[in-house]
Formats: structure tokens, sequence, C-alpha cells
């Protein structure tokens, strides 16, 4: 089996720290063979601050990714990729989307509507909302994210419930719904490891779930969302355990926009 970690972020963005050195020798030392950096797609002036890199440091991205994969050729594979915030923002161009550097895109959501919903500083709004609104909105967004096909996979995909806020509907049909279009698209969903760090002490996505995704032959692959490089890997052999449990045999990876598998 090829350790895999597709999530990935980098000093630009603002919020993370450590050289791309440090996450390629932390990846290494926890076995990791396919290392791959997915630092945030640049947001607007008036939502990137500290949170992802300004537009004119994507090349500068790109470079520095391409110099490590040709560093540590034959000994890590290293990928490039993205973290593109959905609905889209003119702030990453619509070429990047077909740029052939490009070995995988992420379609993250982080916002409903103008509320940015995972920041700490505004944890407040959920009090202020219904939450099975909150839920069906977001739920909407990723949605019209699988929809409009334009990524290799979508990130911590129940993010909603970062700071413990659970629906009280049923959202196991829309869910369903979502996974159907997902696996007909070949697009993987992310085992996410940063939530056990974070007010909701679970990974992404709930088991329930990961068995949605498991009976519409979604395709799995592994992150650690990680911010330091301490936190590369978080966790892995736990989510190994729970991507087994729930029947998978394989993780999987993207070259140049194409999936590849390794088995379990």
């Amino acid at each position: 089996m090829k350790l895999v970690n597709l999530h990935n972020h980098t000093s630009l963005c603002g919020h993370a720290r450590g050289t791309m050195d440090e996450y390629i020798m932390s990846a290494r030392e926890k076995g990791i063979a396919v290392m791959g950096f997915s630092d945030h797609a640049p947001l607007p002036s008036h939502l990137r601050s500290g949170i992802t890199m300004e537009p004119e440091q994507t090349e500068e991205y790109i470079t520095l990714v391409e110099d490590k994969k040709i560093e540590f050729d034959g000994s890590m594979e290293i990928l490039l990729g993205f973290e593109v915030d959905f609905p889209l923002h003119d702030s990453f161009p619509q070429k990047y989307f077909t740029d052939a550097r490009i070995d995988y895109l992420i379609g993250s959501c982080h916002f409903i509507d103008d509320w940015p919903f995972d920041h700490d500083d505004y944890v407040h709004e959920f009090d202020r909302r219904d939450i099975d609104d909150v839920y069906t909105r977001y739920f909407e967004i990723i949605g019209d994210l699988v929809r409009s096909r334009l990524f290799d996979m979508v990130g911590h995909f129940d993010l909603v419930k970062k700071f413990g806020h659970r629906a009280t509907r049923d959202f196991s049909g829309t869910i369903n719904r979502i996974a159907a279009m997902m696996s007909s698209l070949d697009m993987a969903a992310e085992i996410n490891t940063s939530g056990l760090i974070k007010p909701v002490k679970e990974m992404y996505p709930s088991d329930d779930i990961l068995k949605i995704f498991f009976n519409n032959n979604v395709p799995i692959t592994l992150g650690s969302d990680s911010h330091s490089p301490e936190h590369v890997g978080y966790m892995f052999d736990a989510a190994l355990e729970k991507i087994k449990k729930a029947g998978y045999t394989s993780l999987s990876f993207f070259r140049k926009r194409k999936r590849y598998t390794t088995p379990l």
C-alpha cells in the first residue's frame, strides 16, 4: 500500500506554518509515499487576508511545488493541487481548471453565502440561524460543487459540523443524491482527520456518511488538512481503520487530473 495524503497547506495561505521541506520530511517519517500540496486558491481581497495566498502568488506556489517534485523524485511522489472555494471567485482564474501542471483540485465550501461558517470569529452566527436551514444551504452548495464537474474530490464533506452543531433533520437522502453524482463523475471524497482537533472531535465525514459513500461506490482518499509539519498524517492509523471498516479496499490519488488507486 502507498500511504496517501492529499490535503496539506503551505505558509503562503497565511495561517499555516513551516517550510515545504518540513512537511515533506514529516510525511516521509510517517511512511507517506504520495504527498500532495493543496494550498488555498486565492480568494477576493476582502476575504483572503490570513486565509489564502495572493493572486500573484499562484504561479510562485506552482513553481515551488514543481521544484519539490524534481528534488524528491525517486524518494517520494509530490503532487500539485489547490483547495478551491465554491462558489467560485474570479481571484482564481478559470485557466487553472485546465492547467496541465495541476494534478488535482479539491472543491471545498467554507462560506455559506457571505458567512465564513467555519471561522472561529464567526461561530456566534450559528446561534442566530436555524441549524436545519444552515445544513440545507450547505449541502445545496456541495451539490452544486459536485455538479460543476470542476473538481477531482470534495474536501471535508461535512465541514458544517466543525463546531459541534448537528442538524435535527435527516439529510441522508440529500447525501445519497450527492454521493450518486460523485460516483457517476468518478469524484473522490476525502477522509479528513483534522476534525479530530476541532470542537466536533470527529473526522470528516461521519461514519454514516462514509457508509453512504461506500454504498454509492464513491472513491476515497486521505488528507490530514495539515497547517503545520507535525500535523502531517495525523491519526492516519485510525482513519485507515475507519475506511476498512466501511468496506473500502483501496485509496485514490491523482496525477494530471487522472485518478489512480493503491490497495489497502
